[in-house]
C-alpha cells in the first residue's frame, strides 16, 4: 500500500516536472498555457484536503517560478486556498467526473486570471494592461481550460491503477449506488 502511494505521488510529481519544463521553455509564441493549474485541481479531485494543499503550493510556486512575471508566492498562495476547497467540495457535494473538473478548473483558472490581471498587470502597466491581458494572460490561460479534460483524464488513470484495492472498491460501489439512484429517479 505504501510502494502505491509513494508511487502515485511520484508520478504526480513527474507530471508537474515535464509541465514545469514545457512552461520553461514556451513553444507558441513566447507563451505556454498554464498546465500547472489544471494538473493542481485534478490533483485536488483525487486526494484528500492537507495532500491538496500542499500539492497545489508546490504548483503555485513551480508556477511562480516558471512565469517569472509575479513575486514568488503570488501562485501558490491562490492554489493553497483554492485546492483544499476543491478536495473538499469534491468529496461531500460534487461527483468526480470530467465535466466536474472542468467546470472547477474553469472556476479556479478565472479567478486566477482575474488577481493576475488586478494585481500584476494593472497595478504596473494602467491602462496598457488591456493589451498585454489579450497579447498574454487570456491565451494562457484559457490554455489552461482547454487542457484541463486530458490533464484530469491522465491523473484519474494514474489515482485509479495507484490505489489501494479497498479504496477502488468502495469508490467503484459509491458511484454505482449513485448510478442506481439516478435510474430510480428517472
Amino acid at each position: 500500500m505504501m510502494i502505491r502511494g509513494c508511487l502515485r505521488w511520484s508520478l504526480y510529481a513527474a507530471v508537474l516536472l515535464f509541465f514545469f519544463v514545457l512552461e520553461t521553455n514556451p513553444l507558441i509564441r513566447g507563451y505556454c498555457p498554464l498546465l500547472i493549474i489544471p494538473l493542481a485541481t485534478a490533483v485536488a479531485m483525487q486526494e484528500g484536503d492537507l495532500a491538496a494543499g500542499i500539492f497545489g503550493a508546490v504548483c503555485g510556486l513551480m508556477l511562480d517560478i516558471a512565469g517569472g512575471v509575479t513575486l514568488v508566492g503570488f501562485s501558490a498562495l491562490l492554489l493553497l486556498i483554492a485546492c483544499p476547497l476543491v478536495s473538499l467540495f469534491t468529496s461531500f457535494y460534487i461527483n468526480r467526473s470530467f465535466m466536474s473538473h472542468f467546470i472547477i478548473n474553469g472556476i479556479v483558472t478565472i479567478f486566477m486570471a482575474t488577481m493576475d490581471t488586478i494585481f500584476v498587470h494593472w497595478v504596473w502597466e494602467g491602462s496598457a494592461s488591456v493589451i498585454s491581458f489579450w497579447e498574454s494572460v487570456f491565451p494562457a490561460y484559457s490554455g489552461s481550460i482547454v487542457y484541463s479534460i486530458p490533464i484530469y483524464l491522465l491523473l484519474r488513470l494514474i489515482s485509479n491503477k495507484l490505489r489501494p484495492k479497498q479504496e477502488r472498491r468502495l469508490a467503484e460501489s459509491a458511484q454505482e449506488a449513485e448510478e442506481q439512484e439516478e435510474k430510480e429517479r428517472t
